[in-house]
């Protein structure tokens, strides 16, 4: 008898430090917060051609210009909340984000000027001449509805919609310079800021590595429209694809 309870003390312990070791190694409880980082592309690609003309020597001068704004990098980091409302007895992965994105470039531009003679009249002369190194950057804010539809304990894929805030900084040639009694043209660069409303919606898919960390890829429209004291009605934004790092905490 004496050895029979020396037995089941023993299993009593043993089963309680086993339970404590248990309690001690379980994954942490539910993870509602999110982020990412990511780097990817913009690879949308626009063309601004602006004209204008004003007096000189009693006569009209033009200005011609033409700049591609081509595709680059793409920075962009997000974080928000995850929540699970029931509606009619269905539990819903719904969250909302904030996320910010940085794009920017350089482009060269064309630039033909002509400019009348300040001797002779209608006799004008056009020069053609590259402006290098302009640049073109982007800056937005995306505020983003999310719902999360779960593939396996690794994996979900997360659809977004929402409005963005896209403030655009654009160096153009908006007008020459032209010596007193020449025909040169010097240009003149100005830096153009707008910020434009307009709309994102996307796809993210993460893969988690363990229960905090993982990596993912997205694919999101983010585009608005601008207009700048130059040109009107200019795009800004678009397509993004990029690759990072995800937490969930």
């Amino acid at each position: 008898m004496l050895k029979t309870t020396k037995i089941l003390v023993m299993a009593g312990a043993l089963a309680a430090v086993t339970s404590e070791a248990r309690a001690q190694t379980q994954p942490p409880p539910a993870i509602m917060g999110f982020a990412s980082i990511n780097f990817g592309t913009q690879p949308s690609s626009r063309t601004i051609n602006k004209t204008s003309s004003f007096p000189v020597y009693g006569e009209t001068a033009t200005l011609t210009t033409s700049q591609e704004n081509g595709s680059g990098a793409v920075f962009d980091i997000s974080g928000g909340y995850r929540f699970r409302p029931t509606v009619a007895g269905t539990q819903l992965n719904l969250g909302a984000a904030i996320g910010y994105s940085h794009f920017s470039n350089t482009s060269d531009s064309t630039m033909v000027a002509t400019v009348p003679n300040p001797l002779i009249f209608d006799s004008p002369r056009t020069t053609t001449t590259t402006v290098p190194d302009l640049t073109h950057s982007e800056n937005g804010v995306h505020l983003q509805v999310l719902w999360f539809l779960p593939i396996t304990n690794q994996v979900d894929v997360a659809f977004s919609i929402g409005p963005s805030f896209i403030n655009v900084s654009q160096d153009i040639v908006s007008t020459i310079t032209v010596p007193a009694g020449t025909q040169n043209a010097t240009p003149n660069v100005t830096t153009e800021k707008k910020t434009g409303v307009g709309v994102n919606i996307g796809v993210d898919g993460t893969y988690l590595f363990t229960r905090n960390f993982g990596a993912g890829a997205y694919l999101r429209y983010a585009g608005a429209k601008v207009d700048l004291p130059s040109v009107a009605d200019l795009s800004v934004g678009g397509f993004q694809v990029g690759v990072g790092g995800r937490i969930r905490f």
